[in-house]
């Protein structure tokens, strides 16, 4: 994670201005979301002047983030003062490679993009399938559910879709329910065509409506640390915590 000797393909695939036209070229089939503006943060100081060039999508179904980090999504539908930006404006201000030494993030340029959003099933956020792939291979894939309200994740094996592991003390939420088995290997395949040139890649991808959408590449999910979701927190050693890193490591070691 911090050799700053990552490739082209890999800081093309973190950066979220430039990851969907590749990913489209990976994946045809692939949808993904408009790009409604690309704010450079040069000469941005302050919030206030972010909200100034945020106001033609204030009150509108989109979402804008820092295209070079991780986190600090903004719906912009909710923002009633420039204080809801400012979680956004701090982190897409930085280098984000400073902030836990993931060095593919390494003097990206600083800016901060609008999109639509997914088209959803209902009124909530799409489901996130994240698929964690070795050699090209998706292995495992994390289902995050209602990620901005009640979240609920699990992981899963692929193809499958069993979980995990059985012991990791979840529940599955009424309001959830897995794709049909179509719909299920059509994401396993995006994944595998988005995963081959790279030894290990999560690929994050969306169930809309209207289709399956590229989310992105997360090369050190969770900068490296191993988070695995189970009823007993996702931040310290778990059983499920072992078990994710066993399958990852033995599929790796079996490949190499």
């Amino acid at each position: 994670m911090i050799n700053p000797n990552w490739s082209a393909l890999q800081r093309t695939f973190v950066d979220k201005g430039t990851a969907k036209a590749m990913a489209t070229r990976s994946c045809p089939a692939l949808r993904v979301l408009e790009t409604l503006a690309v704010i450079p943060m040069a000469g941005v100081r302050s919030v206030d002047r972010l909200h100034e060039l945020l106001r033609p999508f204030i009150g509108t179904p989109a979402i804008a983030k820092p295209t070079h980090a991780s986190g600090s999504p903004v719906f912009l539908r909710n923002v009633t003062s420039p204080a809801d930006l400012a979680a956004m404006h701090q982190l897409a201000s930085i280098d984000y490679a400073l902030v836990m030494r993931e060095m593919q993030y390494w003097n990206l340029p600083r800016q901060i993009i609008v999109e639509t959003l997914v088209s959803a099933h209902n009124s909530a956020p799409p489901d996130d399938y994240k698929f964690h792939c070795i050699h090209g291979e998706p292995l495992l894939c994390q289902v995050d559910h209602a990620r901005f309200g009640t979240a609920w994740s699990r992981l899963f094996q692929v193809p499958g879709f069993e979980p995990m592991d059985a012991d990791d003390g979840f529940t599955t939420p009424e309001d959830y329910w897995l794709p049909d088995a179509g719909r299920l290997a059509e994401m396993t395949a995006a994944a595998r065509a988005l995963a081959a040139p790279f030894d290990f890649v999560r690929v994050d991808l969306y169930d809309g409506a209207d289709g399956i959408y590229f989310g992105e590449l997360t090369f050190t999910p969770a900068a490296s640390l191993g988070i695995a979701p189970s009823s007993a927190g996702c931040h310290r050693e778990t059983p499920t915590h072992r078990e994710y890193s066993r399958t990852l490591m033995r599929a790796f070691r079996r490949e190499g």
